[in-house]
């Protein structure tokens, strides 16, 4: 029989640990369906991929990656191929845009969809770029091998993870992540579903239901965040959805977050939404600048609709979390201070503020690929949207945005602060470590909210 190990690497990357690779629990389910024996090993909860190769025996290693873990995809593939000799294959969106510089380290790359494609290169196929068709119905693959995971681990995030994008869930929950639908219909200039040609495609009703089941009855869970990047499309399913959570009485059972944009959803589908159980929503605002939105290709919503949105789930009684973006082409600092004002005036529950990134593929990376502000050597490691990586905005340095973007999120979140600076275990060997970065913390504890301060121009 053949053996398969599957790796989610980043063994020093505790940020990315807050849901579990579900990506690989579906091609791990689809090769156990046909027989094959499978692992998934998790550097993220601290597997040791050298230890479990041993025991594990695997012929064929599958790693997933996202670009700022691409260098310890490489890492681990190295070791797959250096130290124990086995074929190795990669997929994933960073293998999907860079596939010869994959192909430097690994065997094979797979272009597409995952579930077919291991489970072809266990049946012998050894192209060097094997690409494969999209799933046209979500519902022939099998649920996600959870047995697979450290589904313990994934279930405690909130508690890991206490000002994140899940603090609005009770302390104590058991939250699962789940997603049920892929592709999406949009093609904003700094995501990587802009290059995809793979239309959206979902989940019946009947089988997110049987997969809810399933970790509510296993698992005791009794908390749920959908990854989807708009539950709320389409608007029939998802009134569907809503509808059997209530009359198969889950809305009793456990509490759900999810993602949406402003223009989809309505006072009658949160209401509804609520009564099912949701209680956060999250919302990609980007920007309170029209220009920039526009700019982004957000300019199916409106700085009006966004706001609304906020509106709409205050009353509905729905928490709303709103993420943002600073360091977008031709951004000013007057942009900057309409997202600061908008925050001010709307304001969101929770928010999270990142630096635009142009990761690769997306039209940003290509426009700044024509004015050459990409190096020859990069290190993908920085590409996590919480510093500047790529300089893509040509009118205001990068110093100046990385300490607008911790203003503004410590300004607006002082809680989080204070858990960034005092919360953590070995605070001070940290400090040790990068003293930069430690004093640029500290100087934000005399800034809390509704306090008037102005930095590089944007008043607070």
């Amino acid at each position: 029989m053949v053996r398969v190990a599957l790796v989610s690497p980043g063994y020093n990357n505790s940020w990315a640990s807050t849901h579990p690779p579900i990506n690989l629990g579906y091609i791990a389910a689809n090769l156990e369906k046909n027989g094959v024996k499978v692992k998934i090993i998790d550097e993220l909860v601290g597997q040791d991929v050298r230890e479990e190769f041993k025991t594990f025996r695997p012929d064929i290693v599958g790693i997933t990656s996202t670009t700022p873990l691409v260098p310890d995809a490489y890492r681990v593939a190295r070791i797959a191929k250096e130290e124990f000799g086995l074929f190795t294959v990669m997929g994933g969106k960073h293998a999907n845009i860079l596939p010869e510089e994959v192909l430097e380290h690994v065997d094979t790359v797979v272009l597409g969809e995952g579930e077919r494609a291991m489970l072809d290169i266990v049946n012998g196929v050894r192209d060097r770029k094997y690409q494969v068709t999209y799933c046209k119905n979500l519902d022939d693959l099998p649920s996600p091998a959870w047995h697979l995971m450290d589904m313990e681990f994934y279930l405690t995030a909130r508690e890991r993870f206490p000002m994140s994008h899940l603090r609005a869930f009770p302390k104590g929950c058991r939250l699962a992540a789940h997603i049920t639908t892929r592709g999406c219909p949009f093609s904003c200039v700094f995501c990587y579903n802009s290059w995809s040609d793979a239309p959206l495609r979902s989940h019946s009703p009947d089988r997110v239901m049987e997969d809810v089941r399933n970790l509510v009855d296993r698992y005791g869970v009794n908390a749920i965040y959908f990854m989807d990047d708009d539950i709320f499309v389409p608007k029939k399913r998802f009134i569907t959805l809503c509808n059997m959570f209530i009359e198969q009485g889950y809305h009793k059972k456990l509490i759900w977050g999810c993602q949406s944009t402003s223009n989809h959803i309505t006072p009658e589908t949160l209401k509804l939404a609520k009564q099912a159980g949701c209680m956060q929503v999250g919302f990609g605002f980007e920007s309170g600048s029209q220009k920039i939105l526009n700019y982004l290709k957000k300019g199916r919503t409106t700085v009006e609709e966004n706001a609304n949105a906020v509106r709409l789930c205050k009353e509905a009684g729905i928490h709303s979390f709103a993420t943002f973006m600073i360091g977008n082409p031709n951004e000013t600092i007057e942009d900057i201070q309409a997202t600061v004002d908008f925050i001010k005036e709307t304001p969101p529950d929770g928010i999270g503020v990142h630096v635009t990134t142009p990761f690769p593929g997306t039209e940003l990376w290509s426009w700044c690929k024509e004015r050459r502000l990409i190096p020859e050597k990069l290190d993908w490691s920085i590409f996590t949207t919480g510093e500047v990586s790529i300089p893509a905005c040509d009118t205001i340095s990068p110093e100046i945005l990385n300490s607008l973007r911790e203003e503004i999120y410590h300004h607006f979140q002082p809680l989080r602060l204070v858990n960034d600076v005092f919360a953590k275990k070995n605070v001070f060997i940290r400090a040790l470590k990068d003293p930069v970065k430690a004093l640029r913390k500290l100087k934000h504890i005399g800034l809390l909210h509704g306090k008037s301060k102005e930095i590089y121009g944007v008043r607070f």
